[in-house]
């Protein structure tokens, strides 16, 4: 892979530690990935930004409050 360091991929994405060290959790919260180390990788290969995660696992929530109110 490209990144050697955790720290090359968040300043490829242009992105804080934060805001990434939460994406990964929320990767890894939705069942996409099994572990961090994986969940940087994935987001490595798709070049994906925090904010795409977000945006994503917010649709999940939405999606599973909206059923279950029915």
């Amino acid at each position: 892979m490209g990144a050697k360091h955790p720290m090359d991929l968040i300043n490829k994405l242009g992105t804080n530690k934060n805001e990434f060290i939460i994406a990964c959790s929320y990767l890894v919260r939705m069942g996409i990935v099994n572990r961090p180390g994986d969940a940087i990788r994935y987001m490595e290969s798709k070049e994906l930004s925090p904010q795409q995660v977000f945006d994503k696992y917010n649709e999940l929530k939405q999606t599973d409050v909206e059923e279950s109110n029915d």
